[in-house]
């Protein structure tokens, strides 16, 4: 496996979300890597054809995911000390696939998403695949301790049975 030197985190609320968060502890305190942990906060549309407006809304949802990003700080524990932290807000701030191309990132978790009878994914893992050098890596939440999901190898891809 080839060095790790910056790692992004994708954090969002929820067991997945945590175990990307405990995977990159792990990471930074094994191989010293850098972390960036982000959070997006979803925006919803405002103006004059869409009714009230959604300012108070929007402000309110990027609070509650400032405040699940705060989470993760907790726990990254020691590691928060040199780790970024970086809320960005869909549709006014850059998109998690600039953060990842523009930051020379080595390795890149998201948090998996289920799908009934599917492999975890999620939706911005093909986007970034685009973004050179970085290895773009689903983090699932299922049972397991962090350092237990770093050691498996990738699972072949699913087959019926």
């Amino acid at each position: 496996m080839r060095s790790l030197e910056r790692v992004l985190v994708l954090y969002e609320h929820g067991r997945a979300g945590e175990a990307a968060i405990d995977l990159a502890r792990d990471l930074a305190e094994d191989d010293g890597a850098a972390l960036t942990v982000v959070a997006i906060a979803p925006r919803a549309p405002s103006g004059p054809r869409c009714g009230n407006s959604a300012l108070e809304y929007n402000e309110a949802v990027a609070d509650s995911v400032a405040h699940d990003l705060e989470h993760a700080r907790e726990r990254l524990g020691a590691a928060a000390a040199s780790a970024a932290f970086v809320l960005l807000v869909d549709g006014v701030d850059q998109t998690l696939e600039q953060l990842a191309g523009s930051g020379g990132f080595d390795l890149v978790l998201l948090p998996g998403r289920r799908r009934p009878l599917r492999a975890s994914s999620h939706p911005e893992a093909a986007r970034l695949h685009r973004v050179a050098g970085a290895e773009i890596r689903i983090v699932d939440g299922r049972a397991g301790s962090a350092s237990e999901r770093r050691q498996r190898s990738p699972r072949p891809a699913a087959g019926a049975g």
